[in-house]
């Protein structure tokens, strides 16, 4: 069924898959550059009249020159984490004379792909991509042909562990190293039981999260059983009722390890309140080291990522793309782990 394209901002990309063409193709239509079939230029220019579509004035002016504008995507301004990077990363890019937007995609596909389109006629000088459909296990391809078309033009800095799939570079915090650090503390502190809250299997940085737990759990001779391991979500309430589920099985893991700290937080609070004590009866771990980590009480273990670092890196990476130098197509930030009155 075709999208109605009346009552949004049309962008090129609308144009394209209403008439069923490659985003380029109508490029070429409204520059006047390039080779279309007769067909398909008539498809095309119809499809723009009936929308009334006019490519951005100011965007058309500054083709030539430099915009000094950065377009920041994530996917959730409430979660912690994402605004986090984008604060570290605004200060610097500020500090260079940058100005940076930020759009929130709200998860949304469409949203993101209306939003590639608003900064591609704007000419912004970068774009760092955060959440969304490129974290997702399966993106669809005509994302990632957006994707790898755009990045030719205008350097795309993608948050993720799968850039390569898109042909870009890639910045994240290095979750196996993570991971390892945490097995060892557990191993350390005579764990033998985990359980795993949190997480959809769809999101890739998800799922390997939680494989790589399971991982390190068998090679560290921890039990996990797979009623031990819970839920799809990232947020506190859905902590707590993970954990409530956890807590009807009659043989419980002694530590918890979950997909974030706002899931480890609501988790713990649902302990509490069943009456249990932290860390003697069950602990509790969480990832990323934000503020909620250390409101809890007693304050979560956690494996942080260095915010700072994470953002100084992905602005010398987007440096490195504007200026055509060579740079690595992964770059890892290496996490650190925080031990808190969570766990022994």
């Amino acid at each position: 069924m075709k999208q109605n394209l009346s009552k949004k901002r049309v962008t090129i990309y609308d144009i394209a898959k209403e008439v069923g063409v490659s985003p380029s193709l109508v490029s070429r239509v409204l520059s006047g550059n390039g080779s279309v079939s007769q067909k398909s230029r008539q498809k095309i220019e119809e499809a723009i009249e009936k929308y009334d579509y006019r490519p951005n004035a100011m965007a058309r002016g500054l083709q030539k020159s430099k915009t000094g504008m950065i377009g920041f995507i994530l996917p959730h301004i409430g979660n912690e984490y994402f605004s986090s990077v984008y604060y570290e990363f605004e200060k610097i890019a500020s500090d260079h004379n940058y100005m940076v937007t930020l759009f929130n995609s709200k998860n949304d596909y469409g949203t993101e792909e209306r939003i590639l389109g608003v900064l591609e006629e704007a000419r912004v000088e970068a774009i760092i991509y955060m959440g969304g459909q490129i974290d997702q296990l399966s993106p669809r391809p005509y994302h990632i042909d957006i994707i790898k078309r755009l990045d030719k033009n205008i350097p795309c800095i993608l948050c993720c562990e799968q850039a390569e799939r898109f042909e870009c570079v890639g910045v994240h915090s290095d979750d196996q190293e993570g991971v390892k650090r945490l097995m060892k503390h557990l191993m350390d502190k005579g764990y033998r039981r985990m359980g795993i809250l949190g997480g959809a299997n769809s999101v890739i940085s998800s799922k390997n999260r939680k494989d790589k737990l399971v991982e390190g759990a068998t090679q560290s001779g921890i039990e996990v059983r797979k009623e031990w391991i819970i839920g799809d979500s990232y947020n506190e309430l859905d902590g707590i009722k993970y954990m409530n589920k956890l807590l009807e099985e009659k043989c419980l893991p002694d530590v918890v390890c979950c997909i974030n700290d706002h899931v480890a937080y609501g988790a713990q609070l649902a302990a509490l309140d069943a009456g249990l004590k932290v860390p003697k009866d069950i602990a509790f771990t969480g990832f990323d080291g934000v503020g909620i980590s250390e409101l809890a009480r007693p304050k979560i273990t956690t494996v942080a990522t260095d915010f700072g670092t994470l953002g100084k890196r992905i602005f010398e990476t987007m440096i490195k793309r504007m200026n055509e130098e060579d740079c690595e197509v992964l770059n890892l930030v290496e996490p650190e782990l925080i031990i808190k009155g969570s766990s022994k």
